[in-house]
Formats: structure tokens, C-alpha cells, sequence
């Protein structure tokens, strides 16, 4: 960080405070975020570190909420004061992103440095994800919806019609915010999801302007039910945290519920993820959230012994004889029916899900705009798509337990 951006930011800072936030600081503003985003605010942090003791202040915080499945973040409170931490790691990364949640009017304790302060309950709200609007929405608190990065994909319906109405600003996209509306629009708070550090510069600004920026990173999660706990962070700045904890234990409940269905089925079918793609055919890893509603859904996965998180990058020569041997393709890319399948390649004819009407994509609920609702909402509530899969897989459970006549939510089958 340079003695020049510093004093400049410094500068900004000063001005902003006594004349609020005016287009005019804009161009200065965008001069000098040379400096990374977490740069104020992230420190190196191992996973699962021990309670947060002091931070100058001689006390010791305490874990508020039973964190049971998320790895990414915590919350902990002593006296009243009450923290977030994010684990932002990313490209081999541990930085851990610091919060501090007052009350709105509250002084701001001492021994904080490094925190960023979030006022709560968070009145308005910018997100540059669906995925934040489905935590959102499931809370009842769409109404504090101020901004968005892509209007048209939005699904959630009540967010649609304040966006019809002219109510919601589009604030561009997570690599290039358009700070100038961000500002005028002034929010709570915005949320964006991690990024690499040499994409966060310009989120310094809106920082640096009094607008907390909550970097959230439920994506790398490898567990379904992980990704759904992150319910309980929104709830925290929210002031939603009793229907946080009773959601989440909903889901939870029922993701268990329909996983023990297929604890001791005597066949698990065979399944091919995702869509080859210039030569390469990303697959799922052996440790990741995919990996793992697959084998709650009671399905056999060829590289489920891959210890990865994310997805694999593969040759199509390697992924091919796998698809040969599979029963069932799910989530082959966008393809809405089976002519535009096989256009893409002639030798997916050869394969026996395409032949058994077996495939499955996950865009049963897209908008005009390409707009998915799976990732909408299917990421706060992965009991439904593993309802989804059971069905697919296993019929005759589905029927058994009474579910087989309902339609499937986010899948649909490629004719």
C-alpha cells in the first residue's frame, strides 16, 4: 500500500463524512483504489482458529450461533458486540474478513481496527448474485432489495416487480461495479462474492465512502447443507436471526430426511454430469458439493474417490467412455430439448442415457433471460434438488414415501 493512495484515500474519507456521498469524489475515488479491497480488512488466519480472544479489548467471544456444516464463516458476540468472520480463501488464500455488527446508533467499541462495521438491522441491501437474493427472499426481507447486478435474470417475483416497477437499480457486475450508482443508491450494505484479490480494487471506493462491502463465499462450501447454514449470517445483519435458525433447521432436517432414503438401496445408478466444452469437459471432484448430492441421491459417480472440492477439468476422450457406461446425464450445460443435445455433437447419440430418454437439466424454472432459478434457490434449499434427484433416480422411493406424483422442482427431462 503506498503513502500516496493512503493519504488520498484518507482524504476521500474526510470529505465524504462531511458532505455525504456526492458523484463529485467519483472520479478521485476512482484514482485511487490501487489498493486491494481486503487489504484493510483481511488478515492471515488459519482455518478453525481458536475463539476470537480480546481484540483489544480483553474479552473473549464466543461462537453465537452452532456453525455445524459452513467452513467459510463464523459469527461470535461477547457483551452485546457482535462479529462475522469470513474465510475468503481463494487461489490457495486464508485471508479471513473481519465484521462487526452494531446496532444502528451505536458507539463504536474500542480495540476493533480492522473491522468493518456493519449497521443492523441492514435496511437496504445491494447484491451482485441471485444466489444472495434466494437467503434473502427465504428471511422475507426481499423488500430491502435495493440493487442488482443483472435485473433480467431475477426469478424470485417479488424482487421482479419492484424491478419492473423502476425501484431496483442495476448496479453492474462484480468485476466492474458501477460505483457511481452504488453510491447515489447508498445502501446498508452490498454483498458481493470473493473474488481474486486483483479483481476487488474498485470495491475500495464504496468502502472508503462508508458502504460496507460483505464478501461472501458460500460457493466453496463442499457440503449442500454447508451452503444452506450461510442462512444464519444473513439473518445476523438481517435482525432475522430467529427465522435464520428456523429455516436452516427445516432444511437441514429435511435434506437428512430424504438422504437416509437411500442409505441401503441395492442399486445406484450411474451418472454423467455437465457438458463438453471446447475440448474440455469439466466434471465434478470426488469432495464437492455435486459429488455429494449425488451420493445423498442414492447414485453411483465414477470420480467420487477425486479428492477435490471444485470441478475437474477434463478431455473428452477421458469423460467419454465413462458416458458410455452411464444410466443417467444430469445438467448437460443450457440444452433445452434433445435436438439441440445432440446438434452440439453427433456422438452423444451413442450414449445410453440419450438413447433411455435418461437426461436431465436443471433449468425448469429459467426466465426469458437465461435467468435460473436452481441457483436462485436451490443453493439455500438443497433439499429440494435432492427431492429432485431421488425422483430421478429412484422412482420407486419416490413413490413409496409418497413424493412420486409431484413434479419435479428445478429439474426437467430433455426431450
Amino acid at each position: 500500500m503506498s503513502s500516496i493512495s493512503i493519504d488520498g484515500m484518507r482524504g476521500l474519507r474526510d470529505v465524504s463524512k462531511g458532505q455525504g456521498r456526492s458523484r463529485v469524489l467519483l472520479v478521485p475515488m476512482l484514482f485511487f483504489v490501487g489498493i486491494l479491497f481486503c487489504s484493510c480488512t483481511a488478515q492471515k488466519e488459519k482455518a478453525g482458529a481458536a475463539p476470537e480472544a480480546g481484540v483489544g479489548t480483553g474479552a473473549v467471544f464466543e461462537d453465537v450461533f452452532d456453525i455445524s456444516y459452513a467452513k467459510g464463516f463464523m459469527i461470535r458476540e461477547h457483551s452485546g458486540v457482535r462479529t462475522i468472520k469470513v474465510r475468503a480463501g481463494l487461489q490457495g488464500r486464508q485471508d479471513t474478513l473481519r465484521y462487526l455488527l452494531l446496532p444502528r446508533g451505536a458507539a463504536e467499541p474500542e480495540g476493533f481496527d480492522g473491522y468493518m462495521v456493519i449497521r443492523t438491522p441492514v435496511r437496504s441491501v445491494a447484491v451482485f448474485s441471485t444466489t444472495h437474493i434466494g437467503y434473502i427472499d427465504l428471511l422475507g426481507c426481499s423488500d430491502r432489495i435495493a440493487g442488482v447486478a443483472r435485473p433480467e435474470i431475477v426469478n424470485t417475483r417479488s424482487v421482479r416487480r419492484k424491478i419492473e416497477a423502476g425501484l431496483i437499480c442495476e448496479i453492474g457486475m462484480p468485476f466492474s461495479p458501477n460505483l457511481e450508482v452504488i453510491l447515489d443508491l447508498d445502501p446498508d450494505l452490498v454483498i458481493a462474492t470473493v473474488l481474486p484479490p486483483s479483481r476487488k480494487a474498485e470495491y475500495n471506493a464504496l468502502v472508503d465512502a462508508g458502504i460496507p462491502v460483505l464478501v461472501v463465499s458460500e460457493w466453496l462450501e463442499s457440503s449442500p447443507i454447508g451452503r444452506a447454514e450461510w442462512l444464519k449470517m444473513y439473518g445476523a445483519f438481517l435482525g432475522k436471526n430467529d427465522e435464520a435458525l428456523e429455516k436452516f433447521r427445516g432444511i437441514e432436517r429435511s435434506y437428512l430426511d430424504l438422504a437416509a432414503l437411500t442409505d441401503n438401496v441395492s442399486s445406484r445408478p450411474s451418472v454423467i454430469t455437465g457438458l463438453p466444452f471446447k475440448d474440455a469437459w469439466f466434471v465434478p471432484g470426488g469432495d464437492s458439493y455435486v459429488a455429494r448430492l449425488l451420493r445423498d441421491a442414492g447414485a453411483e459417480y465414477h470420480w467420487s474417490d477425486q479428492a477435490k472440492t471444485g470441478s475437474m477439468k477434463m478431455d473428452i476422450e477421458s469423460v467419454y467412455p465413462v458416458a458410455l457406461q452411464a444410466e443417467i446425464w444430469l445438467s448437460p450445460g443450457t440444452v433445452l430439448t434433445r435436438d439441440e443435445l445432440l446438434a452440439k455433437d453427433e456422438r452423444f447419440s451413442d450414449f445410453p442415457s440419450v438413447r433411455a430418454g435418461r437426461v436431465y437439466n436443471n433449468n425448469r424454472q429459467i426466465n426469458p433471460a437465461g435467468g435460473n432459478a436452481y441457483w436462485e434457490h436451490g443453493v439455500v434449499q438443497p433439499d429440494r434438488i435432492l427431492k429432485d434427484l431421488i425422483m430421478i433416480l429412484h422412482p420407486d422411493i419416490a413413490i413409496r414415501e409418497g413424493f412420486g406424483s409431484d413434479s419435479l422442482t428445478f429439474f426437467r427431462r430433455i426431450d
